[in-house]
């Protein structure tokens, strides 16, 4: 009997931990078709000698957008690209990069911080209505926390969306003082840089920034990727004189409880008696309880972008391309001017 009763609690208590893990308030394809508009692909270059491409945040109507110093800072000529061109997403992302990238702005870097991976853009022409990513509070996320990740990472989709959970706490970064980073499993690659991490109200709690890929001796390392939290980001923004304040919804919900309407007690209908060949049947065979591992198996990875990836350096040298044929144009045009 006792041991009936064990068994029975062990299921009672992996059922609720099933359901707790599930993460039923959490709905990363909710999150992607609503903030990710607010996530841009970033291509610098320079006069044809290559480039970098990342990703940014609009995070001001008004056209500022947070990104990652390395995706516009050039650190062979210690300066940034000279060309940087923004890309909005879609109403559908369709794999086809050319009509993917037909809604496009130039921009500027307005400041910048490489000690802190840190750039502050300025969109040149803002479009109207331009959605934003609001900024999460930091001493709100605790370890455990699902997160998505939404950026271009290189050979896979524009605008991919990955999922994960926040791994761990890591202050001063690198040695650096006040570089404050969240680890996280969510899968990264070169091209999600200064893409957000978003937590499940779609506030941005991490500006991805690094990966861990090979460890000592070689080894290969998974799942490790490093985050610049949102305060990092706040505190640099607020020193260099630009206002952004943290999203006000609460990360739990509370609901109000219900007021419970007394209701009258049932009628107890006695019992009628079974006849004799009800009680001498064998009882019925409960069904096997179900598959715990399966249930409690880990999600796997979302990504709700079609399967044709990109090719990030062809997309460098495409924009150049783009650019330099743009400035010929001009070029010519001003020619055809008579001078004064």
């Amino acid at each position: 009997m006792k041991k009936s009763i064990y068994i029975g609690l062990i299921i009672s208590f992996s059922c609720l931990s099933i359901k707790y893990a599930s993460g039923a308030d959490f709905q990363p394809r909710e999150i992607y078709q609503k903030f990710s508009p607010g996530v841009l692909l970033i291509v610098a270059t320079k006069d044809g000698e290559g480039g970098s491409a990342g990703t940014g945040s609009i995070i001001r109507k008004d056209g500022l957008v947070v990104t990652n110093a390395h995706v516009v800072f050039d650190k062979n000529t210690n300066k940034v690209f000279p060309k940087i061109t923004v890309f909005f997403k879609p109403d559908r992302v369709t794999g086809d990069t050319k009509n993917d990238l037909s809604k496009r702005s130039a921009a500027r870097v307005v400041v910048l911080n490489t000690q802190l991976d840190l750039a502050l853009l300025k969109i040149e022409d803002v479009p109207k209505g331009l959605p934003i990513v609001e900024l999460a509070n930091p001493d709100e996320i605790s370890i455990g926390e699902q997160v998505v990740a939404i950026g271009h990472p290189e050979q896979g989709g524009l605008w991919t969306l990955t999922t994960g959970v926040i791994s761990a706490n890591i202050a001063d970064f690198q040695g650096i003082a006040g570089k404050d980073v969240f680890q996280t499993e969510t899968s990264v690659n070169r091209g999600n840089s200064g893409g957000p991490l978003l937590d499940k109200r779609g506030y941005m709690v991490g500006i991805n920034s690094n990966i861990a890929r090979v460890g000592e001796g070689g080894l290969t390392i998974t799942g490790v990727n490093f985050a610049l939290k949102s305060s990092v980001a706040k505190k640099w923004l607020t020193n260099e004189g630009y206002q952004v304040e943290y999203g006000l919804l609460p990360l739990e919900i509370k609901r109000e409880e219900k007021k419970e309407v007394p209701k009258e007690e049932p009628k107890i209908e006695e019992k009628k008696k079974e006849p004799e060949e009800k009680k001498t049947k064998p009882p019925e065979k409960k069904p096997e309880p179900p598959d715990l591992k399966a249930k409690a198996a880990k999600p796997k990875e979302e990504i709700l972008t079609e399967k044709r990836p990109y090719d990030m350096d062809k997309l460098i040298r495409s924009v150049e391309k783009e650019m330099e044929d743009l400035m010929d144009e001009m070029r010519g045009k001003i020619r055809g001017i008579p001078q004064k």
